[in-house]
């Protein structure tokens, strides 16, 4: 640079629509942990913490609820990878499902996605949109994807479930959902380390329709005939 050229000041950061786009999730995503059940973000808000502009952030999305869909797929996917690792027996099944089902939980009752669940309750009346984001997004990111993954097992007779759908949704109400409602009230903590695995375990015996510890299998009419 000549020694008498004066150097650009106050230039703008210039991003990529992908960076652009993970600055602004990591920026909602920052707000969502700080303010967990007391949460509530604008759009102004998320460019300002992320250090964008505004008009800048509708270039990458359209809106709020937009948003929050990228959110939600990215705190989801660490469990919904899950359901990509190889399965070659039911047992593998078994051990891929409660993989899942460890990380969704963690997920689904952790700050980012307990702020989205308040979020969408509180909008409900005013922002009905935003409440519709928060659940299609969580089916298109965690429900659609068991129940494709449990279709699948079926096929190869690894996981006996008549309805993948009703299987599905019954999994991820009993792993987190109830859960989810109560820390929203702010009435209980997350799972500790062994209480999860029992939910996770309970829930792996529901779908694999395998008997609970301690429990016997009945006899069939034929055994007892035997006696």
């Amino acid at each position: 640079m000549d020694k008498d050229e004066r150097p650009k000041v106050g230039r703008p950061a210039s991003y990529t629509p992908e960076q652009l786009l993970d600055r602004l999730v990591e920026a909602a995503i920052a707000i969502l942990d700080e303010q967990a059940a007391n949460a509530d973000f604008s759009v102004a808000q998320v460019a300002q913490r992320a250090k964008v502009s505004k008009r800048s952030v509708y270039t990458v999305i359209s809106s709020k609820e937009e948003l929050i869909g990228h959110i939600i797929e990215r705190g989801a996917k660490v469990a919904t990878t899950m359901l990509d690792l190889p399965v070659a027996s039911a047992q593998d099944a078994r051990t891929v499902l409660g993989r899942f089902l460890v990380e969704w939980v963690r997920f689904a009752c952790g700050a980012q996605a307990i702020g989205l669940y308040v979020l969408a309750i509180r909008e409900r009346s005013r922002f009905p949109a935003i409440g519709e984001a928060y659940y299609r997004n969580r089916n298109e990111h965690g429900l659609n994807q068991l129940v494709a993954w449990l279709e699948r097992m079926r096929k190869k007779n690894f996981c006996p479930v008549p309805d993948a759908l009703l299987t599905a949704d019954l999994a991820l109400n009993m792993a987190a959902s109830e859960r989810q409602r109560i820390l929203a009230l702010g009435i209980d903590a997350p799972y500790g380390e062994r209480e999860l695995a029992e939910r996770v375990e309970f829930i792996l015996q529901f779908v694999f329709r395998e008997p609970a510890a301690g429990t016997r299998r009945a006899a069939s009419i034929s055994d007892r005939s035997k006696e």
